[in-house]
């Protein structure tokens, strides 16, 4: 594809909200150009067991879903193009959109871009280290027989514990006493034999160990503690995934979603409310209401 091709639809990010208006205009005969910058599924990637999802009565892993996802992706014929988007901008009643490979041009636009995660500022990370730093666990969900710290105190932090203790020992470090995770994730870790819970732990310095092993220094009621661990995953919040928009079209933002030329879905626009059931629902609404607004003229 080259800048003078315009398609139609352009959608932003193959999370679960992607991807459910790629497979609803896929039905209407409509066939949209779908970005990921990583991998099919997002957030869902991270996801321990997902229970609240219609169809699955014992849940169903994160990683499972995903891999059902595309499955039907594959079914529709539906391609993926692994292009990360640098910039979207409004200009002249259309869209451009620049990835790091091309230009190209598109009279309506979905952004289901999720969030990115909120960045450990409390003091500088060192560079030696930072190969062992995350704020995701699909990168090391494969790892075994490893000593994992886990920095948050939300569902996110909890679920990541449950998905790597099975084969690793977790501790999880709150920097206080208040929990915002769900009560029954909180429970399932109580019932690990391989997940610690340390309360009023806020971790103060990093530094290399060894060749394989972090070395965190934290204060504590106790006073200063060290811990020992392989990796560090930081969960401490995320926000929307919306670097990409030009400050033109994030002026324009507003009167372009009133339009029906511009969409924003699932994560990047839902805050507290992240969950994969909710995403792909607004990701079949979103395909119903360009296929009315393409087809029937509705607003």
């Amino acid at each position: 594809m080259n800048s003078e091709e315009t398609p139609t639809i352009t959608i932003i990010g193959a999370g679960p909200a992607g991807i459910a208006t790629a497979i609803q205009l896929n039905r209407y005969g409509i066939n949209p150009i779908l970005l990921e910058k990583n991998a099919i599924g997002g957030l869902l990637r991270n996801a321990n067991l997902v229970e609240n999802y219609p169809g699955f009565p014992k849940g169903i892993s994160g990683l499972r879903l995903v891999s059902l996802f595309q499955k039907q992706l594959e079914e529709r014929r539906i391609e993926v193009l692994f292009e990360e988007v640098k910039k979207i901008d409004w200009e002249g009643g259309r869209f451009q959109v620049e990835t790091q490979r091309r230009t190209f041009f598109s009279r309506l636009v979905v952004v289901a871009s999720g969030t990115k995660p909120k960045e450990f500022t409390d003091f500088e990370i060192p560079e030696e280290i930072r190969d062992k730093i995350f704020y995701e666990i699909s990168p090391i969900r494969e790892v075994k027989q490893k000593r994992i710290a886990i920095i948050g105190a939300g569902d996110a932090a909890f679920d990541y514990a449950l998905g790597l203790a099975s084969a690793n020992q977790v501790v999880i470090l709150n920097r206080d006493q208040t929990v915002s995770c769900l009560s029954l994730l909180q429970e399932r870790t109580k019932l690990s034999p391989h997940i610690t819970y340390c309360s009023n732990a806020r971790v103060t310095k990093l530094r290399k160990n060894s060749r394989d092993k972090l070395c965190l220094e934290g204060a504590t009621p106790k006073g200063v503690s060290k811990l020992y661990a392989h990796y560090i995953v930081f969960a401490i919040g995320r926000e929307p995934q919306l670097d990409f928009l030009s400050p033109r079209l994030k002026e324009q933002a507003a009167q372009l979603v009133e339009k029906g030329a511009l969409y924003l879905i699932g994560d990047v626009k839902n805050g507290c409310f992240r969950q994969t059931a909710i995403a792909t629902g607004e990701g079949v609404r979103t395909a119903m209401k360009i296929y009315w607004k393409l087809e029937k003229g509705c607003p």
